[in-house]
């Protein structure tokens, strides 16, 4: 997908799409499904590398705001999945999904039967201790902060309710055969700056992205990464 075009997003938005991707590394001729798809700018991207892409989102925004491209978009949920056949796809993407899932766990049993023997899925996810870190720096809500330390939820998101965290592990539990392979930080440092118009500037953005990518896998700081990019993979079995 062309740059300019993602241009158009936020810029919180614009930079967490280039980590992701290159986090995903290069994914080409593959089954692609990107569960809560939202403006489509990953189905888009995915599917101009040459992917067979499936996007799946409940609230789905206008069509004058969402990515165009060559994949084939469904609305809904887990009724959306139920038509697609048992270990289709190569690759899913399920990005800062699972916290608004009123039952994750069947999101992510459903998922995995979709899942190829040997695929990937990948999953952004809240990171609780990024997020205190959030609430106690950033936003001065001490109360928040105390509250998620205590092992309590988040506040509501503008557009899809409840923030309801769950652990790392937890998925391999919910779905016993996907082992989790690899997990990456993100918006380790960038969301700490606050001055927006240096965010906008094109060569911090490239500099804050390097160094991003440099400390992502470094465990002092993904410790405290508000962002985990875990990568799982279906066994064979």
């Amino acid at each position: 997908m062309e740059t300019m075009e993602l241009d158009r997003l936020p810029t919180w938005e614009y930079l967490q799409k280039r980590m992701t991707w290159g986090q995903l590394g290069e994914v080409k001729g593959k089954r692609v499904l990107d569960f809560g798809s939202g403006n489509g700018a990953c189905a888009a991207h995915f599917a101009a590398l040459g992917n067979a892409v499936t996007a799946i989102e409940p609230f789905p925004p206008p069509l004058e705001e969402r990515f165009s491209g060559d994949y084939t978009f469904l609305e809904g949920s887990l009724e959306a999945l139920e038509g697609l056949a048992h270990g289709s796809f190569d690759f899913i993407l399920c990005h800062n999904v699972l916290e608004y899932a009123a039952d994750r766990a069947a999101v992510v049993r459903a998922l995995a039967d979709k899942l190829k023997p040997g695929g990937t899925l990948s999953v952004i996810k809240h990171n609780r201790p990024g997020r205190v870190m959030q609430m106690a720096v950033l936003l001065d809500d001490f109360d928040r902060a105390n509250a998620l330390l205590d092992g309590g939820d988040d506040a509501q998101a503008v557009a899809y309710g409840a923030i309801r965290y769950y652990e790392d592990g937890d998925i391999s539990r919910w779905a016993p055969e996907l082992k989790l392979t690899k997990t990456l930080g993100q918006r380790t440092f960038w969301d700490l700056q606050q001055n927006q118009e240096k965010q906008a500037d094109p060569q911090w953005q490239v500099q804050m992205l390097a160094l991003e990518h440099r400390v992502s896998s470094l465990p002092e700081y993904l410790s405290i990464a508000f962002f985990h990019h875990l990568f799982f993979e279906k066994s064979e079995n």
